[in-house]
């Protein structure tokens, strides 16, 4: 008994130094943890990869109290072919009532069609009054020029966008440099969080929020992108 109990106790024990052993040699051929992505050269891969796009898609989201040149936009849907053309439809809310305004840009040409009416070709200065997501895509003043420009950037995590795996990064523009992208300079500065996927580095998301349109009245807009580099036609309307 003495005997059988001494051999049960050494089985128990080799076993034992088994199991430790495997998780000692797991453990080492785990290493530590690889540490986060630098979320600033997150963002400027993602300027890089956003400068040499084509054509692109994007859905916007606009928050309560977002209001241009008397309209209150509720969002949009635009498909660009860059570097100016594009072909935007606009939900601005009219009493309790949504209507589409549509803005297409083509041959240095703007024509807007205003809720049930035709298309109307306007003048260089009243296009500047009107909302352009293609100056998202400018190379010098847009999205690839400012993306990485912003400060107290900050990591946060990974997260998918769309069935895409993205890095998400936090950061803070100036008002300069969101009035650079929205043709609207905002009364102090925003936030941002900016989801680029891992795989092509292309943004998926972007998500302002601050006082854009005007001081102590923080609002947000939201931009989605897609259809990269797919082939888009913007056509001069009849």
């Amino acid at each position: 008994m003495v005997g059988g109990a001494s051999l049960e106790g050494m089985r128990v024990s080799a076993r034992s130094s088994a199991l430790l052993l495997a998780a000692l040699a797991a453990l080492a051929c785990s290493g530590p943890a690889a540490p986060p992505p630098d979320p600033t050269a997150v963002l400027r891969q993602a300027g890089q990869a956003m400068s040499g796009l084509h054509s692109v898609g994007a859905d916007v989201k606009f928050g309560p109290g977002v209001e241009v040149n008397g309209l209150t936009l509720s969002s949009a849907t635009t498909s660009l072919e860059l570097p100016n053309a594009s072909d935007t439809v606009f939900k601005v809310k009219q009493g309790d009532f949504l209507v589409d305004l549509r803005l297409v840009t083509t041959g240095g040409h703007v024509y807007v069609r205003l809720p049930f009416s035709k298309f109307t070709e306007v003048t260089p200065d009243e296009a500047k009054d009107l909302p352009d997501l293609g100056q998202l895509f400018d190379r010098r003043s847009g999205l690839p020029a400012v993306l990485a420009a912003g400060h107290d950037t900050r990591y946060l995590g990974q997260e998918q966008v769309a069935g895409t795996d993205c890095d998400k990064v936090a950061t803070t523009y100036g008002a300069d440099q969101i009035g650079s992208l929205l043709g609207v300079k905002p009364a102090g500065d925003v936030r941002a969080t900016i989801w680029a996927a891992r795989s092509d580095h292309y943004v998926r998301r972007v998500l302002l929020d601050g006082p854009l349109l005007k001081a102590g009245a923080n609002v947000q807009v939201q931009v989605d992108f897609r259809d990269f580099n797919r082939p888009v036609a913007i056509a001069t309307p009849v």
